[in-house]
């Protein structure tokens, strides 16, 4: 019984909110009200939503994606890759390939097949659909 109590208690305080809230953007959007009181009202609902866990966790994951895809910075992680991509060269040319067990071609596939397919889902990702771009 109690329960029921809280929730007609806790109905009532959402349903005061909503019909304060209501009551705000009336007084705002009267003819004769002046653009300061708009202002403030979206300066304060901008601030509350800066407060928000949600920024905090918004904040957080910028950082973390800004540095992971972030390019190369350093000269020495460019260096290494361009020693990386030599080695590659070399590997095709001389035809080494054709010495490759089936247990390290197996894993070379495998390596070749993950970064594909991340390559995909940072596509889909991106464009926020599954097939095609929003025009």
């Amino acid at each position: 019984m109690a329960t029921g109590v809280n929730v007609v208690k806790l109905a009532g305080n959402l349903f005061r909110s909503k019909i304060s809230l209501f009551q705000q953007w009336a007084e705002v959007n009267m003819p004769l009200k002046s653009k300061e009181k708009i202002k403030d009202l979206l300066q304060e609902q901008i601030e509350n939503a800066k407060r928000s866990k949600l920024a905090e966790k918004m904040k957080t994951a910028k950082g973390f994606y800004t540095l992971e895809m972030a390019p190369p910075s350093s000269s020495e992680e460019m260096a290494k890759l361009k020693e990386d991509l030599k080695l590659f060269q070399e590997f095709m040319k001389s035809g080494c390939y054709k010495h490759l067990t089936v247990k390290q071609a197996w894993l070379l596939f495998l390596i070749s097949t993950e970064i594909g397919l991340w390559f995909f889902l940072g596509e889909t990702i991106g464009k926020f659909h599954i097939v095609g771009y929003q025009v």
